[in-house]
């Protein structure tokens, strides 16, 4: 993940990092995963019930065009977000930066954790 800041228009202090899903949905690989593999099992099976899962795991459903990342920029009042990345962000001058943090998109601004 790189990070960068720099300074509106306004003299308003802005934080900006990228975000890439490291674990994408296993539906949109490649690997026809609906052919079983059978690995040889000799003992009795230790599971009951129709559900022979044996752990569960939360599903995170990303917006169209959020798989290959996005920009976020952070002030202290707002935060934005800018899809996809542009190459070389990195390399931008504060300018070019504050160029990317007009055209990207205003999105809620979470304060905390919050409880279940």
């Amino acid at each position: 993940m790189s990070y960068r800041t720099f300074l509106d228009r306004d003299g308003a202090y802005w934080q900006v990092w990228d975000s890439v899903p490291t674990k994408v949905e296993r539906r949109m690989s490649e690997a026809d995963r609906r052919r079983p593999k059978y690995y040889a099992w000799g003992g009795t099976e230790r599971r009951t019930g129709t559900d022979r899962r044996t752990t569960s795991q939360r599903r995170i459903t990303l917006s169209e065009g959020h798989g290959a990342g996005w920009l976020t920029f952070e002030s202290l009042d707002e935060k934005r977000r800018l899809i996809p990345i542009p190459t070389h962000w990195e390399d931008l001058s504060q300018p070019e930066l504050r160029a990317l943090c007009e055209r990207a998109k205003r999105v809620a601004k979470f304060e905390g954790t919050r409880s279940a």
